[in-house]
């Protein structure tokens, strides 16, 4: 059974009638990392918002080991928020500018774990700005204070603070600088390996997504185009759609896997 699944999704905009999405079908069995390509305006980070909660599909249905999580209450729903997390594109602009980097962190874990005392929390901190390779300094800094390459590791820290089945990686590299971006997703590489967590790695990048995730499913228009292994997307691509995408990321497309 997946961990995350959607079926038959569709978003609307109630406010202009505008479809967004449309019998978007996807799954993330656990352990897995599954990548969203298409370009902007494709509906990807509709998409990522709905299955991970932040807002609600007009059609259609996000299971959450099998349940409908718009079922989800009390307990059950606290579990579901708990076990998907986030990293955004912009990670400065999800943090409140007025708070430390430790307050960013402690806040939710003071959350979640009310009864904690205040060392072990600060252990807990201590643990994940150590995995994302940041000095321990950083955290009396506030967010406008320190570069966009360490404000996203930050934000990852945070991610997986609570040890999260599913972490839902939305443009999480597309910011930073090309040197920066290659030590993010090498980390993002390691901790999905130390933690086994499954994610959804969205980005108009295919290189990006084959270098990272297991299958890559195609998106245009709000719809599902194909989903493809990312060790054989070359043979598998089947859309004039996904070649042009190919074409764009490793140059000359040929098929077969020859470029």
């Amino acid at each position: 059974m997946s961990v995350l699944s959607c079926v038959n999704v569709s978003k609307v905009f109630r406010d202009n009638g505008f479809e967004v999405l449309r019998n978007v079908s996807v799954e993330i069995g656990k352990g897995e990392a599954v990548g969203i390509v298409g370009e902007s305006g494709s509906g990807k980070s509709t998409f990522g918002n709905i299955i991970g909660g932040l807002d609600k599909p007009t059609g259609g249905t996000v299971l959450y080991h099998g349940d409908d999580i718009s079922a989800l209450k009390g307990e059950r729903l606290r579990s579901f928020r708990r076990s998907v997390q986030y990293i955004f594109q912009d990670p400065k602009g999800a943090m409140n500018p007025y708070f430390t980097l430790r307050h960013v962190l402690m806040e939710p874990l003071q959350i979640n774990f009310p009864k904690a005392g205040k060392g072990e929390l600060e252990e807990r901190i201590t643990q994940m700005v150590s995995m994302v390779n940041l000095p321990q300094a950083i955290l009396d800094a506030h967010p406008w204070e320190v570069s966009g390459g360490e404000a996203q590791r930050i934000a990852i820290a945070r991610a997986i603070l609570l040890e999260p089945e599913v972490i839902i990686a939305d443009e999480c590299v597309s910011a930073l600088d090309l040197s920066i971006q290659a030590e993010v997703m090498n980390l993002l590489r390691r901790i999905r390996k130390e933690t086994c967590a499954s994610f959804l790695f969205i980005s108009h990048d295919l290189g990006l997504v084959r270098y990272f995730c297991d299958r890559v499913y195609i998106m245009r228009y709000g719809r599902i185009v194909e989903c493809l292994d990312c060790s054989r997307m070359e043979e598998e691509a089947q859309s004039e759609y996904t070649k042009m995408l190919l074409e764009d990321a490793y140059g000359e497309y040929e098929g077969n896997g020859h470029r």
